[in-house]
């Protein structure tokens, strides 16, 4: 599909580039790092001739930055859905995935798990929010949607699109990209998944 009007929406759903993970004045909500900038205008450069025509982003920083050199390149505005955040909005400190291991290894695979029960979230709400997010990008107006969230919510509408009852292996790495097209959130195909920028080791 092409995500034009008669085939429906594609989605452009990237994940946000590096975070500053301790970062001093903001642990909770952490701006990119030097590297993940760069990483956010080398994807800007690299989608800005995708025809897109609408940006949305989680709330949280990371995400934001991220999306900012593709709607500075584009002059779109990024319009924020709460549904697009991570698990760990709204805490005090973000914490990788590797950070989880190192400091809390006798939690790490309640975390494998479910990383949305491990926040003290309920599993069937989180999901029922980030689809109704997605469920709201889908328009016969529109072409594509670049999406800019988190590795939980690009796990749940990929598992979604492709009707899996378990928690499949998903890798969905930094800056990287995941295209799903569809006239609505019941009809979806998966293009790619995870699709990795060449330029990404270097500048991790």
């Amino acid at each position: 599909m092409t995500g034009s009007g008669s085939d429906g929406t594609r989605l452009i759903i990237v994940r946000h580039a590096t975070p500053h993970e301790d970062h001093p004045s903001e642990p909770g909500d952490p701006p990119l790092t030097t590297d993940g900038a760069e990483q956010a205008k080398r994807l800007a450069d690299r989608l800005a001739i995708e025809g897109i025509d609408r940006i949305v982003s989680s709330p949280q920083q990371r995400a934001r930055e991220t999306a900012r050199p593709l709607s500075e390149r584009l002059a779109l505005p990024v319009e924020i859905l709460d549904g697009l955040a991570e698990v760990d909005f709204g805490t005090d400190r973000y914490r990788s995935p590797e950070t989880i291991k190192r400091e809390s290894p006798e939690r790490w695979q309640d975390f494998l798990s479910s990383p949305i029960t491990y926040f003290g979230l309920k599993e069937e709400d989180f999901r029922a929010t980030v689809l109704r997010a997605f469920e709201g990008l889908f328009a016969p107006d529109v072409r594509a949607v670049a999406v800019f969230s988190h590795g939980t919510p690009i796990k749940i509408i990929v598992q979604h699109a492709l009707k899996l009852k378990s928690r499949a292996k998903i890798s969905i790495g930094h800056c990287s990209v995941t295209r799903i097209s569809g006239p609505s959130l019941e009809r979806l195909i998966v293009e790619c998944v995870g699709e990795e920028p060449m330029w990404s080791s270097v500048l991790r």
